[in-house]
């Protein structure tokens, strides 16, 4: 089958399989409408946004989900920025890494086309063809005989895993998995320890990197273990300076206090030398300034000083501002073609918002809008560029981006479906816990808000990514806030206290992060889990003095780090009636072997001795008996904590289910954001049906397991005493 013929069945397939689940709008009808559940699940996801030279075309990568492939699926369009249209040219299943060729019209991309992550080039025109190929792919994510790379990868096959272009087009940097051969061996000492985590039956491989020169040859440069975070996951983020390449690697293995090293590989010479290292890494990407040094904000408060760290040493400042660079989320990084200047993403620290911020030699300047800018491209003169704005209430559009004036000109809508939805009123929101720290967010309001009226409200956490981004699966996971303030409910997005913002909070997650203090545990603890954990009791109590809600009838729901939060609320404070606790687990003492390292400055160590009553006196599973929120927990990798809590609350006497959501056969798992979208739909009506059934007292007609219901009514009943005198179950 050629290229052009496979583009065109898997096109059809994919618009198929979306125009299934869109509703139709009769004649004279307003288009305006309420969301739906597919409508949530047929989010789209602008992962990639390239400009051409010219300015005139920008491609870009939509991410959605495809019912009928049972997964989600990257869709590429060409824009025309000048006439404001655009046109889909393919649907493969993954797309990654897109950029302009430089010194060419035409872009590349790491496509799955069904032979795995392979290099294309792609022209204006929509034809595709194969740049570089590497036959011999290497499965990775939750399968059988794969290598497993963390990020919750959905399964799939690398050739190519990543590349870099020279500034002038001429040399091609890139990366490719290398399985290792031979037999299984027996392994000693430090290699065991890595599969104390082991689930399934895995592969070794390593990270081969490569420099191809203008005459086509190629340069082996260096070999790195797959256990190289940096080699892995950013072999591709790379500097080009003269003759040298200069990228990172990790070293020795990956473990709390590993040192990042900066290299450079003299492509002249073909030799190697160290430039620095450092071990509290803040980005993938190297972020370079005007002079050549290293981008950063840094300090504590409302406003950060933006600097540069010069090769050699010296720092210039450019003043202090309301937000922070470097972050992985934000609209990425780019410098013109003589460096003078540069554009990077920002994440706000008000109002959790990204924009950009255009620096030079004579000072920065912020360029933002009344949404996010969450991916962007520049022209090489860095004159104008394009980027995907998007908002809680705002669903993603392409617009161009004047950086002279700041002017910001919508191009096209990414998703006609989702225009056709009337927005929901979201409010970003700020408030200040007992503690004196904020926590930021936003407030979905119901769909017919009423004031003076008190709602039943649901408050979601995950951490720090409740900003302005729209239906973001990476924040609401399979928690349907949409849906939610669509039935009534008052939704709130709610982040972890900022570290930004004191001393001690960064102190705390400095130590959690490097695996040991100061400050000691119990300071730990406090900082990092009660403290936003008392936030969100306090938000709860404010808002009920406010009159918008019902402050016996608030859930609680939250996935990864959101669990955490979730399962500390609820065993620590007494502010929720229901609870949703998604993929977690982490702080029970069954997880102490399976990451020590992380848990000693939490806990000071094994749950044993002098450390158990630290153990006693915070982890949930030994908390039960203080908890008195039905708690659900939703998992795609069952882990013995996550069963530790389930039967501590089963012995408590508390409402509690457990739900594991399968992978796609027998041979793989479900990953972190479930990338299956039938268990996604599944997870979003069971957490309906959940709150529901515990705040509302009522039975969904959606329940996807109706057979549970005679469960919950038996849970119902055999709620503990100590609890039924505080809240009466439905």
């Amino acid at each position: 089958m050629t290229i052009d013929c496979k583009v065109r069945f898997l096109s059809a397939a994919t618009l198929l399989a979306a125009a299934a689940l869109s509703l139709v709008t009769r004649a004279g009808e307003s288009t305006a409408r309420h969301w739906t559940l597919e409508d949530i699940l047929l989010v789209p996801d602008v992962n990639e946004i390239a400009l051409s030279a010219d300015g005139r075309f920008a491609l870009y990568f939509a991410e959605v989900a495809d019912l009928d492939a049972k997964r989600t699926r990257a869709r590429l369009r060409i824009v025309d920025v000048r006439r404001s249209s655009q046109r889909e040219i393919m649907s493969v299943d993954i797309a990654r890494s897109l950029r302009r060729i430089p010194g060419s019209d035409d872009w590349s991309a790491l496509l799955d086309t069904g032979d795995g992550l392979q290099l294309y080039r792609i022209d204006m025109g929509g034809n595709v063809q194969p740049l570089l190929i590497n036959r011999d792919s290497v499965p990775v994510g939750k399968a059988d005989m794969s290598l497993a790379i963390g990020g919750g990868a959905s399964p799939h096959r690398v050739g190519i895993l990543d590349y870099s272009w020279s500034p002038d087009g001429r040399w091609l940097w890139y990366a490719q998995l290398k399985q290792r051969a031979g037999p299984s061996r027996v392994r000693f000492d430090a290699e065991v320890i890595p599969l104390r985590n082991r689930r399934r039956s895995s592969i070794e491989a390593d990270v081969e990197i490569y420099l191809r020169g203008p005459d086509g040859s190629t340069t082996p440069v260096i070999v790195r273990p797959s256990t190289d975070r940096m080699a892995l996951h950013a072999a591709g983020k790379v500097v080009w300076k003269g003759d040298d390449v200069i990228f990172r690697v990790e070293a020795p293995d990956g473990s709390p206090g590993s040192l990042f090293e900066t290299r450079a590989w003299d492509r002249k010479r073909g030799q190697m030398r160290t430039l620095s290292s450092e071990r509290d890494l803040q980005s993938l990407t190297m972020v370079r300034g005007p002079d050549g040094g290293t981008l950063g904000t840094s300090g504590i408060g409302p406003q950060l000083e933006l600097a540069e760290t010069r090769p050699d040493g010296t720092r210039k400042s450019f003043g202090r501002f309301g937000f922070t660079v470097g972050d992985s989320r934000s609209a990425g990084y780019a410098a013109s073609s003589d460096g003078r200047h540069v554009v990077v993403g920002t994440r706000m620290l008000a109002n959790p918002r990204y924009g950009l911020a255009v620096i030079e030699a004579k000072g920065a300047r912020e360029i933002a809008t009344d949404a996010s800018l969450t991916k962007c491209d520049f022209d090489d003169s860095l004159a104008q560029g394009v980027c995907v704005a998007e908002g809680v209430s705002q669903p993603p559009r392409i617009v161009s981006v004047a950086l002279k004036s700041g002017r910001i000109t919508p191009v096209v809508p990414v998703s006609a479906r989702h225009e056709e939805i009337a927005p929901l009123d979201a409010r970003p929101r700020s408030w200040i816990n007992r503690n004196g720290h904020r926590l930021t967010g936003f407030t979905i309001m119901p769909r017919d808000y009423r004031p003076g009226t008190r709602y039943p409200a649901i408050l979601i956490t995950h951490g720090s990514d409740a900003d302005d981004r729209f239906a973001d699966a990476s924040n609401q996971w399979n928690y349907p806030a949409q849906l939610f303030a669509e039935r009534g409910y008052v939704v709130l997005l709610v982040n972890d206290p900022s570290p930004h913002q004191a001393d001690e909070l960064r102190a705390a997650y400095q130590a959690w992060g490097r695996g040991s203090g100061p400050p000691d545990p119990a300071d730990v603890r406090r900082l990092i889990w009660l403290d936003g954990a008392q936030g969100f009791e306090d938000i709860v109590r404010q808002l009920a003095d406010e009159g918008l809600v019902d402050p016996a009838r608030v859930g609680i729901a939250g996935y990864s780090r959101g669990s955490q939060m979730v399962n500390v609320a609820v065993s620590q404070t007494d502010a929720f009636r229901a609870a949703s606790s998604g993929d977690g687990g982490y702080l029970e003492p069954a997880g102490y072997m399976a990451a020590a390292a992380s848990y000693n400055p939490v806990y000071g160590g094994a749950p044993l001795s002098e450390n158990f009553e630290a153990y006693r006196s915070f982890a949930p599973s030994l908390n039960a008996d203080k908890i008195c929120a039905p708690h659900l927990q939703q998992v795609a990798a069952a882990s013995p904590t996550q069963i530790e809590l389930f039967e501590a609350l089963q012995n408590a006497g508390v409402p509690s289910q457990i739900s594991f959501y399968p992978g796609a056969n027998a041979a793989s798992d479900e990953t972190h954001i479930f990338y299956i979208p039938d268990n996604r739909l599944l997870a979003m009506r069971e957490n309906i049906a959940w709150f529901d059934y515990w705040l509302l007292g009522k039975r969904d007609p959606g329940m996807p397991f109706p057979e549970r219901l005679a469960e919950w009514d038996r849970m119902a009943k055999a709620m503990p005493r100590r609890c039924r005198t505080e809240k009466e179950a439905p």
